[in-house]
C-alpha cells in the first residue's frame, strides 16, 4: 500500500473498533487476516472511484471517443463529451458501459462495435438512436450474429453482465433496454433536465436524488439492482449529476448481502433480513467516513476471498 493509504487504513482500523463497541458487533473480522483483507478491499474501492475522478482531471486523446479504434474506452469518451458539454452523449455512453460491461478477455470491443455499428461509417450516437429507436433495434438484429463471437475476434458482455442477450426484440433482450432507456430519458426532455428534476424533486440533496433517480430507472428493461447502481455512481464520479448513493441498496443484491452475512453475524448464512443489513451497512459507510458505494463494493469483493487480499477486477 502507498504511505497515503496506509494511514488511511489505520485510521479505519480505529473506526471500524468504535463501530464495533458502540453500534454494532463485526464477528465477521474477529480474525486478524479477515479484518485486514476487508480494511484492504476497502481500500482497494476507494482507490477505483478514485481513479475515474484523477481520469476526468488528465489530458484524453481523442481518439478515446472512436470506436474504430482499439483505443476506444467508453468511460474516457464519456469524459471528453462532458467537457465538450454534450451531456446527452456522455450519459448515453454510460449507460452502453453499464449495460454491456468490460469482458475480461475482449474488453470493450462490444460495445464499440454497436456503437460505432461494425464500423458502418456511421455511429449510433445519443442523436442518432434518440432519433429513431426503432431503427436501431432494426440494425441490431441484422447485425446480431455478426456481433457474436467468430474466428479470432471475440466479443462479450462483461461479468455483471454476462447473462445479458443482445437480441433486439425479446423483452429482456439489449433492444427492449435501449428502447425504454430512450423513453426515461426523452420523456423528461434528455438527461440535463432528467437529473436537474431529480434534484429539484429531491431538494438538492445528492443523496436523496440517486434515490429518486434509482426509483425510476425500474422502467429500463435488463436494468437490474447492479446495474441501476453503477449507473448512477458512474453518472455521479463522472460529475454528470451531483448526486452520490444514498445507500448500499440490498434489494435483490447477492454478493453484497453475502458480505454484510459475514461481517455482521460471522455467518454466510444467518436470519437477518437483508434490509436490517442494508441499514447496519448505511451505518458503517456513515462511520467509516466513506462513499456507500465503497461499502457496496468491499462487502462484494471482501466475501469471495475473506482472508486473502486480493485485487479484483471487472
Amino acid at each position: 500500500m502507498r504511505k497515503e493509504d496506509l494511514v488511511f487504513a489505520k485510521a479505519t482500523s480505529r473506526r471500524l473498533k468504535t463501530f464495533e463497541a458502540n453500534i454494532h458487533p463485526l464477528p465477521g473480522i474477529e480474525d486478524e487476516e479477515a479484518r485486514r483483507t476487508f480494511i484492504f478491499q476497502i481500500v482497494e474501492s476507494i482507490r477505483r472511484i478514485r481513479f475515474v475522478q484523477q481520469v476526468s482531471q488528465r489530458s484524453i486523446a481523442e481518439s478515446r471517443k472512436n470506436p474504430a479504434t482499439e483505443y476506444f474506452d467508453p468511460v474516457r469518451a464519456a469524459i471528453l463529451h462532458k467537457q465538450a458539454g454534450e451531456i446527452d452523449e456522455a450519459s448515453w455512453l454510460v449507460f452502453l458501459f453499464v449495460h454491456f460491461g468490460k469482458n475480461t478477455k475482449s474488453g470493450y470491443r462490444l460495445i464499440a462495435d454497436v456503437y460505432g455499428r461494425l464500423g458502418q461509417g456511421v455511429i449510433w450516437t445519443w442523436a442518432e438512436v434518440g432519433k429513431d429507436p426503432l431503427a436501431f433495434r432494426h440494425w441490431l438484429d441484422k447485425s446480431q450474429q455478426n456481433l457474436k463471437t467468430s474466428g479470432d475476434i471475440h466479443r462479450g458482455f462483461g461479468n455483471h453482465r454476462k447473462y445479458q442477450s443482445l437480441d433486439a426484440w425479446k423483452p429482456t433482450g439489449t433492444g427492449e433496454a435501449v428502447q425504454t432507456y430512450i423513453s426515461w430519458v426523452t420523456d423528461s426532455g434528455g438527461h440535463k433536465k432528467l437529473f436537474a428534476n431529480a434534484l429539484v424533486a429531491s431538494d438538492g440533496d445528492p443523496e436523496e436524488a440517486f434515490a429518486h433517480l434509482y426509483a425510476e430507472l425500474n422502467t429500463v428493461r435488463s436494468f437490474g439492482r447492479t446495474a441501476k447502481f453503477d449507473y448512477l455512481a458512474m453518472i455521479g464520479k463522472l460529475g454528470l449529476a451531483a448526486i452520490r448513493p444514498n445507500s448500499v441498496h440490498f434489494d435483490g443484491a447477492t454478493g453484497p448481502v453475502t458480505g454484510a452475512r459475514l461481517l455482521f453475524s460471522g455467518k454466510l448464512k444467518s436470519k437477518g433480513s437483508s434490509k436490517k443489513l442494508e441499514s447496519l451497512s448505511d451505518s458503517l459507510a456513515s462511520h467509516l467516513q466513506v462513499d456507500k458505494q465503497v461499502i457496496e463494493d468491499s462487502l462484494c469483493n471482501w466475501q469471495k476471498s475473506p482472508t486473502d487480499p486480493i485485487r479484483f477486477r471487472g
